[in-house]
């Protein structure tokens, strides 16, 4: 529907796009089962390729304890491994499997492609304007998350 956004309905458009986003991240670990912070976890190493459990552990506001346990889990269930740092012997880094690349595109493909198809309905004018205002929620969020892993 064509219409008007004021500021302020953008903001009440944002937040539910974070609920529904929530509850699609619920219903996407629970078809390919995991926990809602496993996927998370997977989500994070698909976005950077690698990290160390202490940075995910981070990320996830989880203990070290916790931390390894849900690792070992999706080390077992074959959706991570674990690898030696290339220049520090005595860390290791943490690298999604090609498991867990085929389980969550299976999952996955139908909206992506539902989201293409909906881009693929604007101008060229309007996908600037979206892609931009997507980048900048996605650094919002990203910039507060990050604030509250410090605190």
């Amino acid at each position: 529907m064509d219409r008007d956004y004021s500021p302020e309905d953008i903001v009440v458009s944002a937040g539910r796009l974070d609920v529904a986003t929530s509850g699609l991240v619920v219903a996407l670990a629970h078809a390919v089962g995991v926990s809602v912070p496993e996927l998370i976890a997977l989500e994070h190493l698909d976005s950077d390729g690698s990290l160390g459990p202490s940075e995910m552990a981070r990320r996830l506001q989880m203990t070290s304890g916790a931390m390894t346990a849900l690792l070992d889990r999706l080390e077992r269930d074959g959706y991570v491994r674990r690898e030696p740092h290339p220049h520090d012997r005595r860390r290791v880094l943490l690298r999604r499997t090609a498991k867990a690349d085929e389980d969550l595109s299976e999952e996955t493909a139908r909206i992506a492609a539902e989201v293409l198809a909906l881009a693929g309905e604007l101008s060229p004018e309007e996908r600037r304007v979206a892609g931009r205002f997507l980048d900048g929620l996605t650094e919002i969020a990203e910039l507060n998350a990050a604030q509250a892993c410090e605190e």
